[in-house]
């Protein structure tokens, strides 16, 4: 995965959820406890609950949060990230094989176990790149 691309997994998740409780567990999570947050973040964003998130559901979701129109190129960044097969759709089985492949990347020691530091350094070595 490239930078863009987890940077654009960090923007997603840190500016995609309607309160911050829904971010789910600040300290050490599990897989299930980090997809447990994912499904909430995807939730918020489908506003019309069919189901699957389109990039205008994206692009509103990230406007009411940050209160401007994001630019469309960094929509489209995210968009691609959680829309695997391009289809204008991105479904949550999408969002969530997303969500899995970070927890993989940023888990350091691969035990299972994602605590605040590997996140901490699995972003800023994201950025680094």
């Amino acid at each position: 995965m490239t930078k863009a691309t987890f940077l654009a997994a960090a923007i997603l998740a840190a500016v995609c959820t309607p309160a911050m409780a829904q971010r789910g567990p600040q300290g050490p999570m599990t897989l299930e406890q980090y997809k447990s947050a994912q499904q909430a973040r995807f939730a918020a964003m489908d506003a019309n609950n069919d189901g699957a998130v389109t990039k205008e559901e994206l692009t509103a979701q990230i406007a009411a949060r940050m209160g401007d129109t994001p630019p469309p190129e960094r929509v489209d960044m995210m968009f691609q990230m959680i829309d695997t097969n391009g289809d204008g759709k991105a479904t949550a089985a999408e969002a969530e094989a997303a969500e899995t492949a970070r927890f993989a990347k940023l888990d350091a020691d691969h035990d299972g176990i994602l605590t605040p530091d590997e996140r901490r350094a699995g972003m800023m070595a994201m950025m680094r790149r």
